[in-house]
């Protein structure tokens, strides 16, 4: 990965990374918006694709997160996704930095013209100096095989934006920040993976979700391996302030998957 070649990125960040014990994490977003303010000002190009709107709708409404039905999802997704916006609408504007929202569908991939207009309007937004803001769709997305059907925590959903947008780099945030030799967690001799060349020596360490979220790792590899076969590397690395830039000047605290 060449950093002075990277000018597209697309930056996936979970729902334990966007929510942080029950609230919108504003510290960190507020950090990540500066630094993507500044870095487009330079001439870089960003695309977030955000989970957290299930989330911020059970911090809405007092909900809890177990055994939710498929439409109490569905309901809890059309709250939280107008507080996400305006989270991120609130964090973004400190830098006069304008955001987009798009929600997007697994529709809008499996048909040619959908996806000829998704890519014709995220293009646009972008050469308007724009950062979209993509999310599922999660308040009509999920039919009737739903839990087949989804973009798992919008690992699967970054990927393909990435893919088909011509990125230069996809990100993934998580909670967990790399991969490693065991559940970090659960180990203390758990050590960390710096690159992945092949997926399929490191798919039988892949286990475990998030509270919220419905991916684990298994999902990341699979995000991974539509990128790499697009030709681009993936970083899976914690949220932390300044992630992005120490990213973007070669320094990668997590894992590098990269052919």
């Amino acid at each position: 990965m060449n950093p002075k070649k990277i000018k597209r990125v697309v930056v996936k960040l979970g729902t334990n990374t966007v929510i942080h014990n029950n609230h919108f994490n504003f510290p960190f977003v507020e950090s990540m918006a500066k630094d993507i303010s500044m870095q487009i000002r330079q001439g870089k190009q960003f695309i977030l694709v955000s989970s957290g709107a299930i989330g911020l709708g059970l911090e809405k409404t007092h909900s809890h997160a177990k055994e939710l039905s498929i439409e109490m999802q569905q309901a809890m997704a059309a709250i939280g996704q107008n507080q996400l916006m305006h989270n991120y609408e609130l964090s973004f504007q400190k830098y006069n930095q304008i955001i987009a929202q798009v929600l997007l569908t697994q529709q809008n991939f499996e048909n040619k013209q959908n996806l000829k207009n998704m890519k014709n309007t995220l293009e646009g937004l972008l050469s308007l100096h724009i950062v979209p803001i993509i999310n599922e769709n999660d308040a009509v997305a999920i039919e009737e095989l739903a839990f087949k059907k989804h973009f798992s925590d919008n690992d699967m959903l970054a990927a393909r934006v990435a893919a088909h947008l011509k990125a230069d780099l996809l990100v993934i945030v998580s909670d967990v920040g790399g991969l490693f030799t065991e559940n970090p967690q659960n180990s203390s001799k758990a050590s960390l993976i710096e690159r992945v060349r092949d997926i399929s020596e490191v798919k039988p360490l892949a286990s475990g979700k998030s509270l919220y979220g419905r991916g684990g790792f298994a999902t990341k590899l699979e995000a991974a391996e539509i990128a790499l076969n697009s030709g681009i590397p993936l970083i899976v690395t914690k949220g932390k302030n300044g992630f992005l830039e120490k990213i973007l000047i070669g320094g990668i605290e997590g894992t590098l998957f990269e052919r």
